[in-house]
């Protein structure tokens, strides 16, 4: 806080504040528009413990120059508007009730929403809803291993990265783990295929015709070898993955519950209101 004083201080020299007739050593003022004053009280944790002065000095100057702008443009708009125009009652109230609401809304479904959503809840959408979950890019499920060409067992690499089974894998993920420059084994998740593409040496002008005719890839460059075993794909505009879109679904599903959960509390408060007779319509 020391830097912000001193800053406060060279600010109140620059901009001949101890002159002003409201200027008290207990709170200086740093700056005046008309009738208003800012003081060096309001700008409160404004600069960080730890800033050099220079910089505590810029964040004052800066601070201060923009209050002065907003004070003379609301003077200015103050000037210009009528009262009607300048009246936000309505629109403040209708603001604060939206807070309430909100809030109240929020502290329900906290306190009542089911947030277990089962696997067959989350099928059953899925299955109902395919024409929603188009794919927009290829994906793939793949093994890549980029590594030294000169590493050992390069050979015996090469058969766990073009196995498919998962026995293999776990052997190439504990051999990667101490040779490997970079690798990724994914094989019960899914990627786009152009990321994938991105750690290669190599360009694809058209992924399409490229998965449909290459399962296994070996390249080399700069004394490194890459290994990719194209386990699984899917083409754009075809049908995404369940696996792929659980975590969406389960959102989608919750989301809805929220809705339900909220207009149900509507009508049982419309219902016992309307009940009570505690409201009419004229």
């Amino acid at each position: 806080m020391k830097n912000a004083i001193f800053s406060f201080l060279i600010l109140i020299l620059i901009i001949g504040s101890c002159n002003k007739p409201d200027f008290n050593n207990s709170d200086p003022v740093l700056a005046r528009v008309y009738d208003s004053y800012l003081y060096a009280s309001d700008l409160g944790h404004l600069v960080p413990a730890g800033t050099n002065p220079a910089d505590s000095l810029s964040l004052v100057r800066n601070y201060v120059d923009n209050w002065i702008k907003n004070q003379l443009l609301l003077s200015q708009a103050d000037k210009n508007l009528t009262f009607d125009q300048k009246d936000f009652t309505r629109q403040l109230n209708d603001y604060r009730n939206s807070l309430v609401i909100y809030k109240y809304e929020t502290e329900l479904i906290n306190q009542n929403l089911d947030t277990v959503v089962k696997d067959q809840e989350i099928e059953e959408y899925y299955d109902k809803n395919q024409k929603n979950f188009q794919l927009k890019d290829n994906i793939v499920q793949a093994i890549y291993v980029k590594i030294r060409s000169d590493s050992p067992k390069l050979r015996k690499v090469k058969f766990f990265a073009k196995s498919d089974r998962l026995a293999d894998h776990d052997s190439l993920e504990v051999y990667c783990k101490h040779y490997a420059e970079d690798y990724q084994i994914i094989d019960d998740e899914w990627i786009t295929f152009s990321d994938l593409l991105d750690r290669l040496p190599i360009e694809v002008f058209n992924q399409e015709s490229y998965l449909n005719n290459n399962k296994f890839i070996q390249l080399t460059e700069d004394n490194y070898t890459f290994f990719v075993n194209i386990l699984d794909f899917r083409l754009s505009e075809s049908l995404s993955p369940l696996s792929l879109e659980r975590n969406n679904i389960k959102s989608v599903i919750l989301n809805m519950r929220k809705k339900q959960l909220i207009k149900q509390m509507q009508q049982k408060i419309y219902d016992e209101a309307a009940n009570k007779k505690e409201f009419e319509y004229y």
